[in-house]
């Protein structure tokens, strides 16, 4: 851990000065506003300072403390997440190991999480993914594996509230608990309605966390906003533009030609919001199979990086990231995404374990089907990690055996020999 936070601080160091990019511009400037008073608000997107629904609350509200506590110093921030969030996600990684699989794999995961680049990339720049990391292997630790109790089916809602308030995207979690509280529970004899009982009691809780941010943006614009803009990405991705891309087929984009228009006069975040959704749906409905297409290209090649490495390293420069290290990352990550799968293959005796895993990967292919790239996976790198080092307990025995079989093997031949 000594060594990942080492690395993590040395990286704030060496790109100090780093101008914010993209999303890290809409949570530096939220965190401005927050530091002179004005909760929550924004400029986006018309520049318009005004009282906003852009993101959710959390990542914003976290940075606007260190901004209101030592002044505009978003180096100093980098440096306190990569302290903060670098320490949080190796422990809590270290922790989830070892109940699921023991020390040795504990200490494997650990380690290959403090050098493994894109388990920390986002952590030294301003993205939410920094936070929501952490946050999602504690929850992860709270229901993969454990009894199903009615006290921790609400615990476990609270945290994935809390998450969704920092990453919408986090709804994907919920997945995985539906099915792990029926895999706890079993579907014999009635008691799949245990199940269903703990998870509707998950669901609730996660929406009461959420409803008084929900209620605050209904009071704010008149009309239903879950949480954020966030919701509105579907019309970046179903569009013609995006249809038609021979390089990128389905590649999300801010501006599609289609909706130019709407930059022309200012919008309510409201109005916005349903002019966009509207046109996505009226895409969707003239071209159901488009759903089909852009969850194979987004929720699949590019959220899982099957796919060049030339398009992955496209994106380094709209997330201000080092290409070098996205290279090192990537080898990483494929040799770990392979460990992965022989991991859950070898869980297939496990069903409590496997089936949660399972609906979580579907389910998240699921949720990044409108946007997606290697940032939106960030989340779930130290599971992978876990998954891929569940394998070496298994290969350290067999290594043992076979030298406990070769040394009786030299005994036997030594006592034969007069």
């Amino acid at each position: 851990m000594l060594v990942g936070v080492a690395i993590r601080l040395a990286y704030v160091l060496i790109t100090s000065g780093h101008t914010p990019v993209n999303d890290e511009l809409e949570y530096h400037r939220e965190a401005i506003f927050i530091a002179h008073g004005k909760w929550f608000w924004s400029t986006a997107p018309y520049g318009i300072p005004h009282e906003s629904l852009v993101k959710p609350p959390l990542f914003p509200l976290w940075v606007g403390l260190w901004y209101t506590l030592f002044g505009v110093h978003l180096d100093l921030v980098l440096g306190i997440d990569a302290v903060v969030f670098g320490a949080a996600t190796m422990s809590l990684t270290w922790l989830l190991a070892r109940r699921l699989f023991g020390p040795l794999a504990a200490a494997c995961a650990v380690a290959v999480v403090a050098l493994y680049p894109f388990a920390w990339q986002f952590e030294v720049r301003l993205y939410s993914e920094g936070l929501a990391t952490p946050l999602t292997v504690l929850v992860l630790l709270c229901f993969l594996g454990r009894e199903a109790t009615a006290r921790r089916a609400a615990g476990v809602g609270v945290l994935v509230g809390v998450a969704l308030l920092v990453r919408p995207t986090s709804l994907f979690l919920l997945a995985g608990v539906v099915v792990a509280w029926f895999a706890a529970t079993g579907l014999r004899a009635g008691r799949w309605r245990r199940g269903l009982g703990l998870s509707v009691l998950s669901i609730a809780t996660a929406a009461l966390v959420v409803a008084p941010w929900t209620y605050r943006n209904y009071r704010l614009t008149g009309g239903f906003v879950p949480i954020s803009l966030q919701d509105i990405n579907a019309y970046g991705t179903f569009n013609d533009d995006a249809a038609n891309d021979p390089e990128y087929p389905w590649a999300w984009r801010p501006t599609p030609s289609r909706d130019r228009d709407l930059g022309s006069h200012p919008m309510s975040d409201i109005a916005l919001r349903r002019a966009l959704l509207a046109r996505a749906r009226d895409y969707i409905a003239h071209h159901p199979f488009s759903v089909v297409e852009a969850f194979y290209w987004n929720g699949l090649t590019r959220f899982w990086d099957v796919r060049r490495p030339r398009h992955v390293l496209a994106e380094v420069p709209f997330e201000a990231r080092s290409a070098t290290l996205t290279w090192i990352g990537l080898v990483m990550y494929w040799v770990l995404l392979v460990a992965a799968l022989v991991g859950l293959w070898r869980l297939r005796r496990r069903p409590r374990l496997l089936l949660p895993l399972v609906a979580l990967a579907v389910a998240a292919s699921v949720v990044v089907t409108t946007e997606a790239h290697t940032r939106y996976r960030a989340p779930l790198e130290p599971l992978i990690v876990v998954v891929a080092c569940s394998n070496v307990p298994a290969l350290a025995a067999r290594w043992r055996a076979r030298r406990s079989a070769r040394a009786s093997e030299g005994g036997e031949i030594a006592a034969a020999v007069p």
